[in-house]
């Protein structure tokens, strides 16, 4: 078995990032062997293992198929299966890259996008996946303040997917990860004008939906003033400002709860977070 720091880790530790939690590659081994060797399958994804010790991830490397029959891509695991085949099934460029020892493997020229500022599709099967929008979103929050922006093939992708009705696709667990995750970035309202730009919004949150036309567009919500309570820029503005002023997760959801107005619960819901909002305001 061989094992490499990949993905996230080393966009992040290029960028001089947090690290956060490693993530690991394994070649040369099965699922078999790794239980023999005492790790867990990770809850979420079969093909991913924790470490018992570190509680690290481990993903095993697979090798990308669309299955012409369905039209869904599958994952195809084996000990031939190589770590450029793993990389080459990412969503972003940025994110297919690995360490062997002082080198860096970079397949698909992320560390030439890193340079350039763009957000640019990996895997050719990109539009198949329907988490690779909320990736893609998570990351255009996550690069915001060097100016990353997406590519033009990427994002006619990300409007191909919603077309398709991959969006239904996605759980709300999945939604919900997303949502909290951009909760930590330095520009999360980046995530939310993302996805409404893509047509994704309207079909997670309507009400957001509508509101992001007046923060786009300079205007109120159809049938509404400015007055209402519902002043999505400067919501999503209260939102970057809590961001860049708190690391404390529970202290800018209140803000943004209370900045939304009386839509807030019904948003809140739609991604997920009302829940966690609520538990984390009662522990408070």
């Amino acid at each position: 078995m061989q094992f490499y720091p990949a993905g996230e880790v080393i966009t992040r530790r290029l960028l001089d990032l947090p690290l956060g939690q490693m993530e690991w590659v394994i070649t040369g081994a099965d699922a078999d062997r790794l239980i023999a060797s005492g790790f867990q399958h990770h809850p979420k994804d079969e093909t991913r293992f924790i470490h018992p010790d570190s509680g690290d991830v481990y993903q095993l490397a697979r090798r990308q198929y669309l299955d012409q029959q369905t039209g869904l891509v599958r994952y195809h695991c084996d000990h031939g299966v190589s770590l450029v085949n793993e990389l080459e099934s990412r969503a972003l460029t940025i994110l297919a890259m690995a360490s062997d020892g002082d080198d860096i493997v970079d397949p698909l020229d992320g560390q030439e996008d890193l340079i350039d500022g763009v957000l640019r599709y990996a895997s050719p099967y990109y539009d198949h996946v329907p988490q690779n929008l909320l990736i893609t979103a998570l990351w255009a929050a996550t690069l915001k303040q060097w100016g990353f922006r997406i590519t033009h093939g990427t994002f006619s992708r990300m409007k191909k997917m919603v077309g398709s009705g991959s969006v239904q696709q996605l759980t709300r667990d999945e939604i919900s990860d997303a949502a909290l995750r951009v909760m930590t970035t330095s520009r999360p309202s980046e995530f939310f004008r993302v996805l409404y730009r893509c047509g994704a919004l309207r079909l997670i949150s309507a009400e957001m939906n509508e509101l992001l036309d007046q923060a786009e567009n300079g205007r109120p919500q159809k049938g509404k003033s400015h007055e209402d309570g519902n002043n999505l820029p400067d919501s999503l503005k209260s939102l970057d400002r809590a961001a860049a002023e708190t690391d404390n997760v529970s202290t800018l959801l209140k803000q943004w709860h209370a900045a939304l107005g009386n839509i807030a619960d019904v948003v809140f819901t739609s991604f997920g977070l009302q829940a966690l909002f609520e538990r984390r305001d009662d522990a408070g």
